[in-house]
């Protein structure tokens, strides 16, 4: 047997599992999309002892409907062609079974047309005032051994309004289970019917507990199921955990691995620091080979055709260095390629990151809202058992009062005496004497039906028996006659006691007897007023007992209209006093809500204010910076511009040193000198050879550590490299383990927040990029020394091949194999740059993915905090919107709670006051007045128990708190503001310079008064040219030296502040001090100082600029945070005294229903004994009737008395118990409304929420 659930057209069916298929809105084998629809709705189950389907309704919220019969929280067998449909307005679904062959040509057919076509995936479209929705199944591989397929359909089905569904027996399609009332106590009498009925209310009322019992239980287990599923997720997020610390742990050896690499680093520098000032010896001793060179170059005249040979080589080396260049470049560019590649690839998975971020943060808000609904579910359940409970014990105790008033009915006196057995005694001898009495008057009849033609002696017997027996029972009979008649009786002897008249005398003893008693205990009942009323007569008995029963209604009427007029006043007093409380509150909120706005005022215009201030000091500081880069820029092109003004001169004096010293090289023995500058070229060859030897040498050892220390940082990139590999690695499967996570618990608690570990990492970074470039730079600067030292080398093997024509064989051979030595010594060093340009390149690469990748953290943190700052936003404008909502819905049920009390109250009231005529109406109403007095002295007490609001002091403090954290975090972040005083320096220079030129101008102006008297003597005139040119010399001289101070002093300050350490830098010889040829050097040195510095201040400033955009986002940040902060403050104390409003209000309602329960329990038992006493005297009324009726006394006076009224007893009673019931159930369907409307209200706003959330998505 199998089961399919067809579509209302027949094209599409759904086949049911072979157990169990459940159906929902999420998760389950048959999921139907829809808000009508909840998460697991309804089961569809195969009892295999029935042999039928079974549906479950799951207590949806809309229930299910089998042939428009709604079933909610019920079972019922599903028959073929039943039409089924979930939810409300739902798709009508209509049940068949097939058997084997039926299953096996309708898989045939559904494999043909999955063949042929797929299934449509029909979007959902709007119909006439129905909601289209998707209907998707998903049969899970627990099922595929029954021969089942896993597959899914999406259906998309237009309800039809006009259907006409088919009914069928409610006997099959309903199992109801009732649970009977075990203990039963059976009265026989007149009070059976009423236990029967009372009994069957019980029964009814007992059902609906058990049901309610079911629901507490389902919701119980669905509870539990919470609770394993969020101790499942525990240990989850201590895994989690842990790795989070593995990972820490990791990266701490990480930095001190590069705490170590950085220590190498240094002392590399330090080295490197010593070779460069043995390079720099070795340049200033080959410069000055390269004067003796020069000089000796000028001397011979036969070395210049060779020079221009050495130029064409130099052409052809710079050919061949473009050639080398374009290669590099393009190899740069394919390099530049795939960094953009890799770029792109880490922006797409940064771009993952932070969806996978988003969805973690969804899920976890869908869990506090699953948490939150839970809780409140909660609350709802356990109260809603308390109400069951004591409904449940109410109804125990009235049932024994009713029981226990029953047997109180014949009580002597009015004093409320407890039940008694020997009450129960005499009840059970009045029955007994009951079944006697009818029992001899069966007896009689059948005697004188038999004896009729008996013997007059037996007649006379007879006769004066009846009339001894008439004239006893008469309607004024007293207990005194009774019992001369019963002596009477006994003391005739006419009769034996086999006979009948002897039996019948026994019976008329016997009836006498029991008459007696009986009216011994009325007596009993009856007040004694006097001594002398001993004995009364029935009539006297009855006419008493009617005029008490008068005066008890009497007194239940005065006390009726007594309990209405103070039920009015009541009423009155009541409604003053809410509407006071309403007029209050109104009040309150709205002098708080107005004092809110005010704050909020405030505070916004103070942080404008602040703002404002901070925008202005920050535009003050970066005029302040421009001013001083500009005071910079100023210096240096000053200075630019005497230094190339001084080069100028220098030049022009040394063309006029040279040409004066090759004149007077010309003039002397050119013959002499040139034999001894053969002899000294022989000797400085030899020499040169011998220098260069130990200098290759010397570049040997160097390059040999060069590619040591390369070697060593290939290692440790590689090494850092493949920790950052690791790192990813880990990051990446850790993500991968949070989404399987995430998609195997749908709800669990809140998992604690990953910890982003790529901001740690951005500080060793940003040091080992720095570290970087000042390698670079200085490998820079020394391939430049390299270039020079080839340039050097070329021109020294020009020479010497020149000299080689004049050598001897062996010295051509050694000279060969110097040759050869020094090219493997190019070939190595050659190969050694090319392994350093491609460490620079490799390095050049890694600091430009480091760089990016820096920067699109630093993007991607960016829009990491605006997109949470907005979630952020939009989740607290989502919890005001749901406050708002939940306080206006509060607001609105107990608005409608207050309606529906009072007009209950009211109804209650009324109807007690129609019905109450006990004694302790005066006690009621004294313990509702002091209940009132307790309630309003509560909220006097509560109203000045309230928290009160912050004053206007404590929120100044609270700024200024903040204003100090800005200052603090401003002074930690930016840089020292102090810049150097670039106009100290100048003075004493400047002094100095005026105190030389006066001098010369002293001196001149001497010099001319002397040769007023002399005007026309030569002497005077060669004279006065050699000081002028002399005081020249010393001006240059002297603004030489004062530029080389101020350069110095300058440079040394920058350094200072910039925190550089190069004695290289700092230690400049002067200008004036060095000869012409060193002057050339010193220039270009203090150059690259210039460029070093400018390249650092640089630097500086874009971490300025950043720090300041930083500060910026940080300020703002700070700013939403407190707006934040002070939002929920405000907030948690509304919801605060939104809290004791709604307490104070349940314990008033509870503490009213509490007494009027109380009262409607005394009115009952009032009621009950009223009635317990009617039916006592109507019984006692039919039974001396009849007595008298059948002796054939005087019957005249009996057709007075109307017969008792049983049937408007029982519909009292039956009206009463129907009221009970009425009120239990009233309240049970309000406790279901409430249920029901509070579990809407929770499925409308998490719908909302959903809603908004993919708003904010979008």
């Amino acid at each position: 047997m199998k089961g399919y659930l067809y579509s209302q057209d027949g094209a599409y069916a759904f086949p049911l599992g072979p157990k169990v298929t459940t159906i929902g809105r999420e998760n389950c084998d048959i999921s139907i999309t829809s808000p009508h629809v909840d998460n697991q709705h309804a089961l569809i189950e195969y009892d295999d002892e029935q042999r039928c389907f079974v549906l479950k309704d799951l207590n949806s919220s809309t229930g299910t409907y089998v042939h428009e019969c709604r079933v909610q929280n019920a079972a019922v067998r599903l028959a073929d062609g039943d039409f089924l449909r979930f939810g409300f307005n739902g798709l009508p679904l209509e049940f068949h079974i097939e058997q084997k062959q039926q299953q096996q040509q309708h898989q045939q057919q559904q494999q043909h047309q999955q063949q042929e076509t797929m299934m449509p995936s029909i979007y959902p479209r709007q119909a006439a005032s129905n909601s289209l929705h998707m209907i998707t199944q998903t049969i899970p591989s627990r099922r595929s051994s029954n021969s089942i397929t896993n597959y899914q359909q999406q259906i998309d089905v237009q309800q039809s309004p006009g259907l006409s569904l088919r009914t069928r027996a409610l006997t099959n399609a309903w199992t109801v289970t009732g649970i009977s009332n075990s203990g039963r106590t059976i009265i026989n009498g007149s009070f059976s019917g009423e236990l029967d009925l009372q009994n069957q209310d019980n029964s009814e009322i007992t059902n609906r507990v058990c049901q309610l019992e079911k629901e507490v239980k389902g919701r119980d287990t669905e509870i539990r199921d919470l609770t394993e599923r969020l101790r499942s997720l525990e240990p989850l997020s201590s895994t989690f955990k842990s790795e989070v610390q593995t990972l820490r742990a990791e990266l701490d050896k990480v930095k001190r691995e590069k705490q170590s690499a950085s220590g190498l680093i240094s002392s590399l520098q330090r080295d490197l620091h010593s070779k460069e000032s043995n390079l720099a010896k070795l340049t200033r001793e080959i410069d000055g080979l390269k004067i003796d060179g020069r000089d000796k170059d000028l001397r011979l005249q036969s070395l210049q055709s060779k020079f221009n040979l050495l130029r064409d080589r130099s052409r052809t080396e710079d050919d061949r260095h473009n050639k080398e260049k374009e290669l590099k470049i393009k190899s740069a560019e394919q390099q530049v390629n795939e960094l953009n590649e890799n770029i792109n690839r880490l922006k797409s998975q940064l771009l993952d990151a932070e969806k996978q971020l988003l969805r973690v943060n969804l899920n976890e808000q869908k869990l506090k809202q699953e948490c939150e609904h839970t809780r409140g579910q909660l609350a709802a359940i356990q109260r809603s058992e308390a109400t069951i409970k004591a409904d449940l014990a109410d109804a125990q105790r009235k049932h024994n009062q009713l029981c226990a008033n029953i047997w109180r009915c014949f009580a002597a006196d009015d004093d409320n005496d407890e039940y008694d057995e020997d009450q129960h005694n005499i009840i059970e001898q009045i029955e007994q004497l009951r079944q006697q009495l009818n029992e001899s008057r069966n007896e009689l009849e059948h005697h004188r039906e038999t004896y009729s033609s008996s013997n007059e002696q037996q007649k006379t017997s007879f006769e004066k028996l009846i009339d001894i027996f008439t004239n006893a029972m008469q309607e004024q009979t007293t207990e005194r006659i009774l019992l001369h008649a019963r002596q009477q009786m006994i003391e005739f002897e006419e009769a034996d006691a086999e006979s009948f008249v002897g039996m019948f005398r026994q019976t008329g003893i016997n009836a006498l007897n029991c008459h007696v008693k009986l009216i011994s205990e009325l007596n009993k009942l009856v007040p004694k007023q006097n001594d002398q009323e001993h004995d009364l007569s029935t009539n006297d008995i009855l006419a008493l007992i009617r005029r008490q029963y008068e005066e008890f209604e009497r007194e239940k009427q005065n006390l009726s209209f007594e309990q209405t007029s103070r039920e009015r006043t009541l009423r009155s007093e009541l409604e003053q006093i809410t509407n006071e409380k309403d007029t209050i509150w109104q009040q309150r909120f709205n002098e708080e809500c107005n004092r809110l706005r005010e704050k909020t005022a405030q505070l916004q215009r103070e942080y404008d204010e602040q703002s404002s201030s901070l925008s202005d000091r920050l535009e003050e500081a970066e005029t302040q910076n421009r001013d001083y880069l500009q005071k910079l820029n100023i210096l240096e092109t000053e200075s630019r511009e005497k230094i190339d003004e001084l080069t100028t001169k220098l030049e022009e004096y040394q063309l006029q040193l040279t040409e004066n010293n090759e004149r007077q090289n010309q003039l002397t023995n050119i013959n002499e000198r040139q034999k001894e500058e053969l002899i000294q070229l022989e000797k400085e060859r030899d020499a040169t050879i011998e220098d260069l030897n130990r200098q290759v040498e010397a570049y040997k050892d160097q390059v040999r550590q060069f590619s040591i220390t390369i070697i060593q940082l290939e290692k440790s990139l590689g090494d850092e490299q493949e920790k950052r590999i690791k790192l990813q690695v880990d990051l990446d499967n850790l993500n991968k383990n949070d989404q399987g996570r995430l998609s195997t618990s749908s709800s669990s608690p809140p998992p604690v927040a990953m910890e982003t570990v790529v901001p740690v990492l951005t500080a060793p970074v940003a040091d080992l990029s720095q570290e970087l470039f000042a390698y670079k730079s200085r490998v820079q600067e020394q391939e430049q020394i390299i270039i020079s030292l080839r340039r050097d080398l070329a021109g020294m093997t020009a020479r010497l091949s020149d000299v080689q024509g004049e050598l001897s064989e062996k010295q051509k051979q050694a000279l060969e194999k110097s040759e050869l030595t020094i090219r493997e010594q190019t070939k190595e060093l050659n190969d050694t740059r090319l392994k350093l340009s491609k460490l620079s390149d490799i390095v050049d690469k890694q600091s430009t993915q480091i760089e990016s990748l820096q920067s699109d953290l630093s993007k991607s943190k960016i829009l990491v905090d605006q997109y949470q700052l907005l979630v952020d936003q939009r989740q607290a404008d989502i919890d005001r919107l749901a406050k708002s909502l939940q306080e206006k819905d509060l607001i609105v049920e107990q608005v409608e709670r207050t309606n529906h009390d009072e007009g209950r109250i009211t109804h209650e009231l009324v109807s007690i006051g129609a019905q109450c005529k006990g004694e302790r109406h005066e006690q009621t109403i004294g313990r509702q007045r002091e209940a009132l007095n307790e309630l309003r002295a509560r909220i006097k007490s509560l109203e000045q128990l309230r928290p009160v609001n912050p004053s206007y002091e404590k929120v100044l403090q609270q700024v200024v708190l903040l204003k100090r954290e800005l200052a603090e975090l401003r002074a930690r972040q930016a840089l020292p503001n102090d810049m150097p005083d670039l106009r100290t320096t100048p003075a004493p220079i400047s002094a100095h310079q005026q105190s030389q030129r006066q001098s010369t101008t002293t001196a001149t102006t001497t010099m001319r008064q002397s040769p007023s008297t002399t005007i026309h003597s030569d002497s005077i005139n060669e004279a006065q040219k050699v000081v002028e040119e002399r005081a020249a010399h010393a001006e240059t001289m002297n603004s030489l030296q004062s530029c080389d101070e101020l350069h110095n002093a300058f440079t040394r300050k920058l350094m200072n502040l910039l925190d550089i350490d190069d004695d290289g830098l700092a230690n400049v010889a002067p200008l004036a001090t060095l000869p012409a040829t060193d002057r050339y050097v010193a220039l270009q040195q203090r150059q690259r100082t210039n460029e070093i510095l400018m390249q650092k201040v640089e630097m500086i400033r874009e971490r300025l600029t950043r720090k300041e955009e930083l500060l910026r986002d940080y300020e703002k940040d700070l700013g939403k945070l407190r707006q934040a902060e002070i939002l929920l403050r405000e907030k948690d104390i509304l919801l605060q005294d939104l809290e004791t409003d709604k307490r104070t209000k349940d314990d008033e309602a509870f503490y009213l229903r509490n007494t009027l329960k109380e009262t409607q329990d005394n009115l009952n038992q009032e009621k009950r004994v009223n009635s317990s006493v009617k039916l006592g005297r109507n019984i006692d009324q039919s039974q001396s009737n009849e007595l008298i009726r059948r002796s054939g006394g005087s019957t005249a006076t009996l057709h007075h008395h109307c017969p008792p009224d049983t049937t408007s007893k029982v519909q009292t009673i039956k009206r009463d118990l129907n009221q009970k019931v009425s009120r239990k159930n009233y309240e049970i369907k309000t406790l279901k409304q409430e249920l029901n409307e509070a579990l809407d209200t929770i499925s409308e706003q998490s719908h909302k929420v959903k809603l908004l959330e993919l708003q904010s998505k979008t």
